[in-house]
């Protein structure tokens, strides 16, 4: 297992400690593990309605593709991308 050093001020100090009383974490090494796993699967606003968005615009052109009202497929339109 890989050692990770870093600083941080007395605010964030303070703001750590008060989370990880809350919490229940044990030690800081605790928390920021926690924090890496929760920053890898946690998504945005942002990225939840982008996904959604994209897979709503996806839904409509393939409803357009069967009802064939896309010049060329899906498929073909998007190659040069």
């Amino acid at each position: 297992m890989a050692t990770v050093f870093f600083k941080i001020n007395n605010v964030q100090e303070k703001e750590i400690r008060k989370l990880m009383e809350e919490e229940g974490y044990a030690s800081k090494s605790e928390f920021f593990r926690f924090l890496v796993k929760f920053f890898k699967y946690h998504k945005t606003p942002e990225e939840k309605r982008f996904e959604k968005t994209t897979q709503e615009l996806a839904a409509i052109l393939k409803e357009l593709e069967k009802q064939g009202k896309l010049g060329s497929s899906i498929d073909e339109q998007l190659e040069d991308v």
